[in-house]
């Protein structure tokens, strides 16, 4: 599997998110909006390169296996995020910023496996 521009597109898309994010969240200062804006353009960026993958003929195992690998352990933070911010006591000043780190982990996951599929391919 080979990088292509759609790749390196998501991956620009998904910085530019993230610095809306951080923008909204210091504007308002109120991070569920801030999460919920970066949440749902995640969510579309998603739908949009899975149709990407079909259209061009993409390996979808490898779109399945990037999306799991990024998903399983950094939506249930998201959910424990959205949740502590809306029903419970909300965060400490720190943790308001844990959706940065959740993202780059996500991007290095996913980056870590178009590596491994890079390098089993040749």
């Amino acid at each position: 599997m080979k990088i292509q521009k759609e790749d390196i597109i998501s991956v620009i898309v998904t910085i530019i998110l993230l610095a809306v994010w951080f923008i909204t969240l210091l504007i308002y200062n109120y991070p569920l909006i801030s999460v919920l804006i970066l949440w749902i353009g995640m969510i579309i960026l998603s739908i949009v390169y899975f149709y990407i993958y079909k259209k061009k003929n993409r390996d979808m195992r490898i779109f399945k296996i990037r999306f799991l690998v990024s998903a399983v352990p950094i939506y249930p933070v998201l959910i424990y995020y959205v949740y502590s911010i809306s029903i419970g006591d909300g965060l400490p000043g720190e943790l308001r910023f844990i959706p940065f780190f959740i993202i780059f982990v996500m991007l290095i996951l996913n980056a870590s496996v178009v590596y491994y599929y890079d390098k089993k391919k040749s």
